[in-house]
């Protein structure tokens, strides 16, 4: 089994899964608990009286939306800001907005290599060559 050190803490662990220590994700476990049952009862929070009544910091409740575990369909006030517009988001790392724009980027950089792949290449020559 790898030994690791703790993304969070810093402390040596066995690694089984995850990137944090058992210490660290019961700790994970015990904050999730509490923003989803402060959500439940307060559907119009917003990040900051969130953190403030629950005490979970701004970066894990954000941490728990993008790996999925905290999902706000019915929290329409609680956003983060898009790691690359700045723009409010409820999902993911970036705005809908950002996503498509990096999608289409992608789209056109993958045709192009495409595109360069299938042409012949000039002034190389295939095969052995011998001295």
């Amino acid at each position: 089994m790898p030994i690791a050190n703790c993304a969070r803490c810093g402390r040596i662990y066995t690694r089984v899964r995850r990137d944090i220590c058992p210490k660290c994700v019961a700790e994970e476990d015990r904050a999730f608990t509490l923003v989803r049952s402060y959500l439940s009862e307060h559907r119009n929070a917003d990040m900051a009286e969130l953190t403030e009544a629950t005490g979970v910091d701004a970066s894990l409740v954000v941490a728990l939306i993008q790996n999925g575990r905290l999902i706000l369909r019915n929290n329409p006030n609680l956003s983060y800001p898009c790691e690359r517009c700045g723009e409010p988001t409820q999902s993911g790392r970036f705005c809908r907005r950002c996503a498509k724009e990096l999608s289409l980027a992608l789209s056109a950089a993958s045709a192009q290599l495409r595109t360069r792949a299938a042409r012949p290449q000039r002034g190389r020559q295939r095969g052995s060559v011998s001295r």
